[in-house]
């Protein structure tokens, strides 16, 4: 919207036209002449999330390597403990959901949401999910590794014989099979999710600005009770 005459906020197509005023030349209101403040805002679409993925295509690259980095450290850890023999589809979906979820970890963007919200109440929802989700792949892991795959480890490590004996019954038991792939599932999609949403949140997309607001005035105006913001990752985040 334009702030001289108020010519109302900003629409779905002057968001469009912005995409490409940002990179030329800069948009004028039709009304007084007065040019368009240009903001950035999260991806809204998945093709406009595609888009901005095109365009960052250097950070997708490392982001992947990293990925990949962890991927083959799990298995390799897998391997050195013998427990690739059980290896299955489910078990390859858990290594590569737990290695995104360790990328975003060792990400600048997540260093600086937690050094953002550290000295917050907020830092309490960290500590929350990295409890959740350690459950969670404590229990997944259970489900994905058949109680055989890991007999040499406890034949070394005898303080692990009541745990394996543990695992063996649930395992072979029908409610505990349901209950651990109930669990496991619900391991990868909340893994899924938290690195779609990490992805989404890495990338903007240029738009017009409010009327009579800047940039500055809009996050303050629309953070107060954003989730991203309890994060850490929102807007004012601008780590990659």
């Amino acid at each position: 919207g334009c702030d001289t005459c108020a010519n109302g906020k900003s629409s779905a197509g002057c968001k469009g036209q912005a995409v490409g005023a940002a990179a030329s030349a800069a948009l004028r209101c039709g009304s007084c002449g007065e040019e368009y403040h240009v903001t950035n805002r999260f991806p809204e679409t998945f093709l406009e999330l595609l888009f901005a993925s095109m365009l960052e295509w250097k950070w997708v690259l490392r982001r992947v390597f990293v990925v990949l980095v962890f991927l083959f450290w799990l298995h390799s850890m897998a391997d050195h403990y013998s427990m690739l023999e059980g290896f299955s589809r489910e078990t390859r979906i858990v290594m590569i959901m737990t290695s995104g979820m360790m990328s975003i970890t060792v990400s600048q963007r997540f260093h600086l949401g937690v050094k953002k919200i550290w000295h917050t109440k907020h830092r309490l929802v960290y500590f929350k999910l990295f409890l959740g989700f350690a459950v969670l792949a404590y229990f997944a892991v259970l489900r994905v590794f058949e109680p055989g795959c890991w007999q040499n480890t406890v034949a070394e490590l005898p303080w692990l014989t009541s745990l394996h004996r543990a695992h063996k019954f649930v395992y072979n038991s029908i409610i505990g099979t349901i209950a651990l792939s109930t669990v496991s599932w619900l391991y990868i999609f909340a893994g899924s999710g938290l690195c779609f949403c990490f992805w989404k949140t890495s990338l903007r997309v240029p738009t017009v600005a409010d009327v009579g607001h800047g940039h500055d005035e809009l996050l303050k105006r629309s953070c107060s009770r954003c989730g991203l913001c309890q994060l850490g990752i929102c807007l004012d985040n601008t780590a990659m």
